[in-house]
């Protein structure tokens, strides 16, 4: 199995998917969890159970072993898309099963089409992957979030996130924020650049680590402002 994923320019979740199968998928169903629901909430998909129990079934049925997630870094889909495409056929199928044992006829818009792959993210509708990409989103930011804030306090740093979140999440100007945080006014602008720009490294870190190659951890960035927008 190592020859799958060469050693070179392998993420840190294709180097686990190797070296760690059970902390792989863990990984991948911890994280992944709450962006698949909001692509089922989303999605046609809804008339056929609750989204909870839709991806936990989808989850326990392709995470048992460790063939499904080994097949993903050849589809040239990032995780999120390329699991969605998974929960819809799983989805779509094990309804189409449950028709047939209970010798209902299936409708024709109930039967997924012999041409959809898990490459194919097209088939879904656009709401729902504008939903899954927005879940994403927020569950990576917030990720970086907590990263950087934890970080600063053990640095003794607490004051500077402060700083950070009036200036940038309440919009509060710099000469009300440092007062009331204990950063020197004369600091201000200094201290919320660098945080900013712990939690820029912060993203593209996360984004590294659950496979997105180095070349395209700008557009992906570009991609989580839209869908946070």
């Amino acid at each position: 199995m190592p020859e799958i994923f060469p050693t070179t320019h392998a993420t840190w979740l294709e180097r686990t998917l190797v070296d760690d199968p059970p902390a792989a998928r863990a990984h991948v169903m911890q994280r992944y969890f709450e962006p698949l629901c909001a692509y089922a909430r989303a999605s046609s998909l809804r008339v056929l159970g609750e989204p909870a129990e839709l991806v936990n079934d989808f989850l326990a049925s392709r995470l048992v072993g460790d063939d499904y997630l080994a097949r993903w870094p050849d589809s040239g889909l990032p995780l999120r898309r390329w699991l969605a495409n998974g929960l819809f056929i799983h989805a779509r199928n094990t309804a189409l099963a449950a028709r047939r044992r209970d010798r209902l006829a299936p409708r024709a818009d109930d039967i997924p089409p012999e041409s959809i792959a898990a490459t194919r993210a097209a088939e879904h509708e656009t709401d729902a992957l504008l939903a899954l990409e927005r879940a994403w989103a927020i569950r990576t930011v917030t990720e970086a979030h907590e990263q950087v804030r934890t970080e600063l306090d053990a640095e003794g740093r607490s004051a500077w996130w402060e700083l950070f979140r009036l200036h940038t999440v309440h919009g509060m100007p710099y000469a009300q924020a440092a007062p009331a945080t204990g950063v020197p006014l004369t600091s201000a602008s200094s201290v919320h650049r660098q945080v900013v720009d712990r939690l820029r490294g912060a993203l593209r870190a996360i984004l590294a680590r659950d496979g997105i190659r180095a070349d395209d951890i700008d557009r992906e960035l570009a991609l989580m402002q839209d869908a946070l927008g």
